[in-house]
């Protein structure tokens, strides 16, 4: 989201100018060229939610050319951030600095991260949607720029909420990017403008269906609580 003093671009010129490189690795770049123009700092950032999708948006920003350094991360379970920050130092050796006392545990740990890297940072929130727009609310109240995975929101005030946010970080001029998976892939935006113009007729009805087991289930654990259960299965309690 950009001021109106900078170049609106449309979705198509963004996708254009992004090609195949997903959405965090196009808030980082933009946060860069952005700190280039004022002088030459390296872009911190927080990764909020440890898991798989979390740990592929920091390799994505990592990836960015430039200067830029994951510093803080954040997470409810301890072997999701452990594993994630190996995995990370071992792909990123000099562009990871999370010490323990830059790796948050617990229901407040995004707070932690995000106040690591505020003002001006990146933070990455991918954690399970129902808590996408507090920790987005609290990332732009910071002046942190944002990238989060989808889905935004898991109802009516959670989608509200994340567009208030949107509202005041357009106000501070900072960057929000969201996941919204195939709608990166310039393939499937070619065919859908195919679509668009009347390639097929016009469209009547349309179905779809996406059918597989759970998604990388993990089965409750002894003394586990249900409530962490759910949390680490999220896509199987939707």
């Amino acid at each position: 989201m950009k001021s109106s003093k900078e170049t609106v671009n449309s979705r198509r010129d963004f996708l254009k100018q992004t090609g195949s490189l997903v959405a965090a690795s196009a808030v980082v770049g933009g946060v860069a060229a952005r700190s280039y123009a004022a002088q030459d700092s390296t872009i911190k950032i927080a990764l909020i939610g440890c898991g798989g999708r979390g740990t592929g948006a920091a390799v994505n920003a990592l990836n960015t050319k430039g200067p830029t350094k994951l510093v803080a991360m954040a997470d409810v379970f301890d072997d999701r951030l452990k594993g994630s920050l190996k995995r990370l130092q071992g792909a990123f050796k000099d562009k990871v600095d999370v010490p323990a006392d830059r790796a948050f545990m617990g229901f407040d740990a995004y707070k932690k991260a995000i106040d690591c890297i505020a003002p001006g940072g990146v933070a990455l929130l991918t954690t399970p949607p129902g808590f996408r727009p507090i920790h987005l609310e609290y990332a732009v109240q910071k002046g942190v720029n944002v990238f989060m995975e989808k889905s935004f929101a898991v109802d009516s005030p959670g989608v509200r909420q994340v567009l208030a946010a949107g509202k005041v970080a357009q106000q501070k001029n900072l960057k929000i990017a969201g996941g919204l998976m195939w709608r990166h892939d310039t393939g499937r935006e070619a065919l859908i403008k195919r679509v668009h113009d009347g390639a097929i007729g016009d469209l009547i009805l349309l179905r779809t269906y996406r059918m597989h087991g759970p998604v990388g289930f993990t089965p409750k654990r002894p003394g586990q609580s249900d409530l962490a259960v759910q949390i680490r299965n999220y896509s199987s309690f939707t």
